[in-house]
């Protein structure tokens, strides 16, 4: 692979990845070993250019992390240090926006594994039905069935807290 393929990749993908591995295992440097082995995997195993590369990084890291749980079991419960929301408005809005968000993140969190991995690869890391599949080794109805009920966990837990 050519290093400014890597590097592409690396661009578009790293947030999004970063997200989805921090969901799996809920540990920031555990994550950062994800994201950084799948990107890794990529330098060394595919060659030709950029595209239909973001559902095989998924795939990888996932794949990483039930090796990781299958030497070890560890979960973490401190939340991740994000970014504050960009944006210009009024500090009240800001304050509103930067609780919502937390109260989202808190609820996704709050749920299953599974129901976890599959919103935060759908809505996080913006797949397809078709590349969440593939990611999670389903069919896509399978995905699509899945989401659709991780959707109304998600919406019961937020009731009355957004």
């Amino acid at each position: 692979m050519e290093p400014n393929i890597l590097e592409e990749l690396y661009r578009k993908y790293a947030g999004e990845l970063y997200l989805y591995a921090y969901s799996l295992c809920q540990e920031r440097t555990q994550a950062q070993d994800l994201m950084s082995e799948a990107f890794c995997r990529a330098l060394l195993s595919l060659e030709g250019g950029a595209e239909g590369w973001k559902g095989w990084l998924f795939k990888v890291c996932r794949n990483l992390w039930l090796d990781q749980c299958r030497r070890r079991r560890h979960l973490a419960d401190e939340p991740p240090d994000l970014e504050k929301m960009a944006g210009e408005g009024d500090l009240l809005e800001d304050l509103l926006r930067e609780e919502t968000r937390r109260a989202v993140y808190q609820a996704v969190q709050q749920l299953s594994p599974l129901d976890r991995e599959i919103i935060t690869l759908y809505y996080y890391g913006q797949l397809s039905l078709k590349e969440v599949g593939a990611a999670m080794g389903i069919t896509p109805g399978a995905a699509r069935t899945m989401l659709c009920r991780a959707r109304k966990k998600l919406k019961g837990r937020l009731e009355g807290m957004v």
